[in-house]
């Protein structure tokens, strides 16, 4: 059985012609034929008889005359509320599908949209000047949730609830501070970092994603003890970033994430052991869509920025 063309005939059957609904939500909405008529580019007598052929089908009057004004009798006002909501679902998904093809939403950490994203994103303009690029940027991840997001970045270990992987970064972790911090320290060893050297180790105890702190750093230097020395401890990696920067102590620091201060020389990156987690930067788009083509082209500049 055919059932697009039994709901098509239901459709037929039961419902007035479109023409006629149109011209009743106007005179609805202008509480007016002669206004309705002006919008519609027709006559008052065509409005007229539009609603006439549409009250003769569904056999009763939805306007009520008087004194050449016109009202919605209660059944006038439910066909009203439920064609209006009908045209503006029409007009929203159509809005939506000549939006789609030029804008993409992008969710990313705080961290990411400073550090990675924001300061190379006018060269996105490059790869795909007729895309525009919505960036929402958040500590909490609530991509798998939002239908708005076409495309997210998420650092961690796959799978993501929800989401399908179609790139990533591959992360080092390595200790970074300011180039004066580096000056003070020297050529400082692991065992003469666990000791203290003087300046805090800047931690993220930020729960989303959890980001690995000096003392699993130590361990797996083979140091498993607390480091001794002061701790200065923050909720957001961007502010530990930020304070690394101003030179208040040393920071681990992913290097794909950081690419462009350790680039510019705002952070420098010690002499010591780097960590190559399995966890990464991962590219990923919710399962409910796929992978898109307009995507390939954002997913191909996060991968080479």
């Amino acid at each position: 059985m055919d059932w697009g063309a039994c709901a098509m005939h239901r459709l037929r059957r039961n419902l007035s012609s479109l023409p006629s609904l149109l011209t009743f939500e106007a005179a609805a909405r202008c509480q007016s034929f002669t206004r309705a008529a002006d919008e519609l580019g027709v006559t008052q007598a065509a409005v007229s008889r539009g609603i006439k052929r549409l009250e003769d089908e569904v056999g009763r009057p939805l306007f009520s005359r008087a004194n050449r004004r016109v009202r919605l009798t209660e059944a006038g006002r439910v066909l009203h509320d439920s064609v209006t909501r009908a045209f503006d679902g029409i007009a929203d998904t159509v809005a939506d599908l000549k939006a789609a093809p030029n804008e993409l939403t992008i969710a990313v950490s705080v961290a990411f949209a400073h550090f990675r994203l924001l300061p190379v994103l006018s060269s996105f303009r490059e790869t795909a000047p007729d895309m525009d690029l919505r960036v929402v940027s958040s500590e909490s991840w609530t991509a798998p949730d939002d239908p708005g997001i076409d495309v997210a970045v998420r650092y961690g270990r796959p799978p993501f609830r929800g989401m399908t992987t179609v790139g990533s970064l591959p992360e080092v972790i390595v200790p970074v501070c300011a180039p004066e911090v580096a000056a003070a320290v020297g050529a400082v060893t692991v065992e003469a970092l666990a000791r203290g050297v003087g300046v805090p180790l800047i931690d993220c105890d930020a729960d989303e994603p959890r980001w690995i702190e000096w003392p699993v750093w130590f361990a797996r230097q083979g140091h498993p003890a607390r480091p001794a020395g002061r701790r200065l401890r923050f909720s957001s990696y961007s502010d530990g970033v930020y304070a690394a920067m101003a030179g208040q102590g040393l920071m681990l620091g992913w290097t794909q994430l950081l690419q462009r201060p350790l680039a510019d020389g705002r952070l420098v990156a010690l002499d010591l052991p780097a960590l190559h987690p399995e966890d990464r930067h991962w590219i990923v788009v919710p399962d409910r869509t796929g992978a898109p083509e307009r995507v390939a082209d954002l997913v191909s500049w996060i991968e080479a920025a």
